[in-house]
Formats: structure tokens, C-alpha cells, sequence
């Protein structure tokens, strides 16, 4: 779902929150789940988007409740467990 390379990921909630470390284990949990082609879309939870040196940013919507729950309009994901609580922990740290 993200590529190596990432500088810096904001988390878009009702405030952003944009981290330029730390988010290393989401970005390693999100490349580790089993993905496929996508094919729709649910209403995010949380928007991720991880910048790059070069290129275009990366979004990933993260739902609550829907499946698929994480997508990026390319790939998708059935289930957002390992992830959310990753999510939580990098906003508690803020």
C-alpha cells in the first residue's frame, strides 16, 4: 500500500497531524496485509497521506465498519485491526 522512501505522513481526523518520524511500524503493517486490485471504496475514518521526495503523495483511507476497510484507489484491504490501533498510538504521541 506505500512505498519505500516515505518522508513524512500526515493524518487527516477533524485537526491533521503530519509526522516526519515514527510512523514506520504503520507503514511496515500496512505493506504486510494481504492486498488486492480495488474495486470500491468506503467512507474514511482516517485519510493517510504519505509524502515522498519525488512523486506525488499517497493517500489511504482507513474505515470503521465497511469492507473493504483500507484502500489507496489502487489496492485494497478486507480488515483495518492491526492497523488502527497503530493509528491511535502515533495520535496519542502527538
Amino acid at each position: 500500500m506505500c512505498s519505500n522512501g516515505v518522508t513524512s505522513l500526515t493524518i487527516c481526523t477533524p485537526a491533521a497531524h503530519t509526522l516526519t518520524t515514527g510512523y514506520q511500524a504503520l507503514t511496515t503493517a500496512l505493506n504486510s496485509l494481504p492486498a488486492r486490485p480495488f474495486t470500491r471504496t468506503c467512507p474514511p475514518f482516517y485519510q493517510l497521506v504519505f509524502s515522498y521526495p519525488q512523486g506525488p503523495p499517497v493517500q489511504v483511507a482507513i474505515a470503521r465498519g465497511c469492507h473493504p476497510a483500507i484502500n489507496n484507489l489502487s489496492l485494497q484491504s478486507a480488515s483495518a485491526s492491526s492497523i488502527l490501533p497503530i493509528i491511535q498510538q502515533l495520535l496519542t504521541t502527538w
